[in-house]
């Protein structure tokens, strides 16, 4: 588990940390959607599924940038 209070900004934990939140954010909305989906609130639905998207591009550019980060020998 990554200790939030001992991260060095700018550093790979930190992007794992921040990854693992905005997963968290994206759970939720996927839950929120299903719900959504099985009362019939296409309205609820509709945001739900908007928002799931704007967190998973923002996982995939912060992993890509991970990514980058460990190429260029900042591994940890």
């Amino acid at each position: 588990m990554i200790d939030p209070d001992n991260i060095t900004h700018g550093t790979p934990d930190a992007y794992r940390q921040y990854l693992a939140e905005v997963l968290w954010f994206a759970q939720i909305q996927a839950d929120l959607g299903s719900t959504y989906a099985a009362i019939g609130d296409d309205a609820g639905l509709e945001y739900a599924v908007r928002r799931l998207v704007a967190y998973l591009r923002s996982v995939i550019a912060a992993l890509s940038d991970l990514k980058t980060m460990k190429e260029d020998g900042h591994a940890r």
